[in-house]
């Protein structure tokens, strides 16, 4: 029958049950009676008494039982049906979820609960929106004209009455406040209200910022949260036309991007603009500066006002008095302990946040855009040494970096040996792949492409397969993010990001260049380049997707049969490469250079 409730009617007790029992049936759906002070809604109390009273008093199973059901008729229900989505007669069906007012405006927004506000934000389209009550504990603004009282159709919520009958929730439509204005979004730029609304240089009439308190509230369509209030951004987001303002937006989305002439008539902030390819018929004239991708944490010894947390592993925000605070040390870190370490003397002391730590970023929804795969791949390679063999050995075979969308060939030099705190050996290659990377930057290819890879000379890297990896891996489209490679150990493979192929987004990257000097700075150069690669990622929020299929830490060519694997190292001899090429793509394999000279086959 439409209508019906979801259950029947609560059945009553016999003399039999006792009343453990009956705390046992309401034990879900109640609280400790001293909990009434701190009930979320006093209609959830008036439901429970409606739709136990009956029930309680016909149980007449003595003064144990008569205590447990006054305690259900007067504490809070924790468990309730869902609430309907109820719909005035006379206008289409809206969604009606109870939500809680946007912070910073006072009124609610539509489809929010408004029994408390009584009143509802401006907006709604041309009409505005009235707050509708249902009774004495939920209202709802919309954009109806009219609501008539009674049960509407749809209604699933209601109670039950003494004799154990659902009854069906009525509203009584009374109007609560005035119908706020209409939506900035119908006036024109003759009409548009200066009181509440600002033409905007989209040539669009919009809420004015400085009206919303929060940073919740404040819009993103056009304005932006500077740390304390909401101001109108003067700068555009992507796809926006930004002639005017000469600057992309880096809390509307647009951060890391440049704003690029179309023609006289139209620009728009874009990651790069290619006038011979992508973007033909443009001029790709650039319109002001390319906005960086800010730290969203402070370094270490750095104001953290306004980020409330630090860069540094380590380092937390800590007040020192009413005019400064800092990122200070107040943990030793290591692989394998943390050691704590005073706050300094005279300082406040109180912790406003602390480091930043790695963070897993989730794979896209299934509807949700996944990255694409292009790939702009770079090798750095020692003159005169081995490694130029190595790549050739790539090149040949149409492999490795040169199976990738773009590549380039860097040169490096010696590198010294070191050793993480673990006590493992690795290259401390830092400050070589600093002035490698900086060639990244200034070859520049790598904006028109989704990822940056990195290989080793001595790496044999299939991009095909990788390709395949991070489509299963379902990165979101735009993510900034790196690829944990292993499943080493994690204190012995520098928490598996291991550095003989090292892949980033463009936005990862992107955000890397930005920051470059404060990674440096902050973290040295003594970890080796992956060590300091995934510390400064993580110093600077990018996240992490781990694929332990990725790499096989291994000497043999015989293990490149792993069909499963995107890539093998070390592998430092030419003929052994050719070998793993062999038998990656089915080819032939000579057992003779299964492993490299003095390493045992």
């Amino acid at each position: 029958m439409a209508g019906a409730p979801d259950r029947g009617p609560q059945r009553l007790l016999n003399d039999e049950e006792t009343g453990a029992q009956l705390e046992s049936m309401l034990g879900p759906r109640t609280t400790s009676c001293q909990s009434v002070i701190s009930c979320s809604s006093p209609r959830f109390a008036a439901l429970v008494r409606s739709r136990y009273r009956g029930l309680c008093f016909k149980a007449a199973l003595g003064t144990a039982v008569l205590v447990a059901c006054m305690a259900a008729a007067i504490c809070t229900v924790t468990r309730l049906p869902a609430e309907a989505k109820a719909t005035p007669h006379g206008a289409e069906e809206a969604d009606v979820t109870r939500l809680v007012g946007v912070p910073g405006t006072g009124c609610a927004q539509e489809g929010q609960d408004c029994h408390t506000s009584k009143c509802c934000a401006d907006g709604g389209g041309s009409q505005g929106l009235q707050c509708w009550a249902k009774d004495d504990y939920w209202a709802v603004c919309l954009r109806n004209t009219t609501c008539k009282s009674g049960v509407h159709p749809g209604e699933t919520h209601g109670s039950y009455d003494q004799y154990g009958k659902f009854h069906l929730d009525s509203w009584s439509c009374e109007k609560l406040g005035s119908r706020s204005k209409p939506d900035c979004s119908t006036y024109g730029e003759d009409d548009c209200p200066k009181s509440r609304c600002d033409w905007f240089r989209t040539n669009k009439c919009l809420p004015k910022c400085s009206q919303f308190g929060t940073k919740e509230a404040c819009p993103g369509s056009h304005c932006a949260w500077d740390g304390s209030t909401c101001a109108v951004d003067p700068c555009s987001a992507q796809w926006e036309d930004c002639r005017s303002s000469k600057c992309c937006s880096s809390a509307r989305g647009a951060g890391g991007q440049q704003c690029f002439q179309k023609n006289e008539d139209y620009a728009t902030c874009m990651d790069f603009c290619d006038s011979n390819s992508t973007q033909k018929g443009w001029s790709c004239k650039k319109l002001g500066e390319r906005t960086p991708l800010p730290a969203p944490c402070s370094w270490a010894g750095k104001d953290c006002s306004a980020t409330h947390c630090c860069a540094n592993i380590g380092f937390s925000c800590v007040v020192k008095d009413d005019t400064w605070q800092a990122c200070v040390q107040t943990v030793q870190h290591s692989t394998w302990v943390d050691t704590p370490v005073a706050i300094p003397e005279g300082w406040k002391g109180t912790v406003l946040g602390k480091w930043r730590s790695e963070y897993p970023l989730q794979p896209a929804a299934m509807d949700a855009p996944l990255a694409g795969v292009s790939f702009y791949c770079f090798m750095a390679v020692l003159p005169n040494s081995t490694e130029e063999a190595l790549m050739g050995v790539a090149k040949k075979n149409g492999q490795g970096i040169f199976a990738c969308n773009a590549s380039a060939v860097f040169h490096s030099w010696k590198s010294s040996s070191a050793g993480w705190d673990t006590g493992e050996a690795t290259l401390q290659n830092t400050a070589v792949f600093f002035k490698v990377w900086d060639e990244v930057k200034a070859d520049g290819r790598y904006v028109q492409y989704d990822w940056t890879i990195k290989s080793d000379a001595d790496c044999a890297f299939l991009p095909d397969r990788l390709r395949s990896h991070l489509w299963n891996l379902r990165v979101p489209a735009g993510a900034s993010v790196y690829i944990k490679n292993t499943n080493a150990d994690k204190g012995l493979s520098n928490g598996q990001f291991l550095g003989a192929i090292e892949i980033f987004s463009k936005k990862a990257v992107m955000t890397y260049f930005d920051n470059a000097e404060g990674c440096q700075k902050a973290l040295g150069t003594n970890s080796g380049e992956d060590g300091f690669l995934k510390g400064c990622m993580d110093a600077l929020g990018v996240g992490f997707m781990h694929d332990g299929e990725i790499l096989k830490p291994d000497f043999a060519a015989s293990y490149c049969r792993t069909a499963a694997r995107v890539a093998y190292h070390p592998l430092k001899d030419p003929a052994v490469l050719q070998n793993c090429y062999n038998a990656a793509l089915g080819k032939p394999i000579d057992w003779s250079h299964n492993t490299a000279p003095g390493i045992p086959r």
